[in-house]
């Protein structure tokens, strides 16, 4: 199951790579594409098959993300979808607020 996740996370990483290397998408292009495509994975009922085979490897990436906004979305409404993922934006956003803190960006 270990090597499974390794190989999902790190051709989701690849895929990503050469889509940035090869166009002129940024990464938060990228980031809201793999987050789509998470949630059409959800709708159509893949993803959580996905998630079964690969383990956590398939819960950590960006697609899980949109994965969980579709879930929260389609089971409880659009309020209940907030509350479920927004532990998760607050978390980044507050570490990243931490981290700004700490470190320094060099030019």
């Amino acid at each position: 199951m270990l090597i499974r996740s390794f190989i999902f996370t790190g051709l989701i990483c690849l895929i990503a790579q050469v889509i940035k290397d090869n166009t002129k998408l940024t990464s938060g292009h990228i980031t809201s594409i793999f987050c789509s495509i998470g949630a059409f994975l959800g709708f159509i009922g893949v993803y959580d098959k996905i998630v079964k085979y690969f383990g956590g490897g398939a819960s950590v990436v960006i697609m899980s993300f949109g994965n969980a906004l579709y879930k929260g979305a389609s089971e409880n409404g659009i309020l209940m979808m907030l509350s479920n993922v927004s532990v998760g934006i607050v978390t980044a956003i507050l570490m990243g607020f931490v981290m700004t803190l700490i470190f320094r960006v060099k030019d």
